[in-house]
């Protein structure tokens, strides 16, 4: 397991099971800052103390989006070949 991001199955984390669904959205909140907390760091690290964040962020927002594009379309451009349509 070592060096991996995502653990092997039977061995990931689990939302425990004693939290309200208030609770557990707020849990899933608290990630979502955390998360966005290391990318700002990240991003800041690399610009450096003059740099742009901004900038640097809507940079890597428009590399995701361009990647998550990629992938929709060569995932439709699969099902296609597969003779998977719409509502059928």
């Amino acid at each position: 397991m070592a060096n991996q991001l995502i653990p092997p199955a039977g061995l990931e984390l689990s939302i425990p099971s004693h939290l309200t669904p208030d609770q557990r959205v707020a849990l899933w909140a608290d990630l979502m800052d955390a998360s966005e907390e290391i990318l700002l760091a990240g991003l800041s690290h690399q610009v450096g103390p003059g740099g742009d964040l901004r900038a640097a962020y809507r940079l890597w927002y428009e590399q995701q989006m361009d990647e998550h594009d990629r992938t929709m379309r060569q995932m439709a451009e699969s099902l296609y070949r597969r003779g998977v349509r719409h509502g059928r």
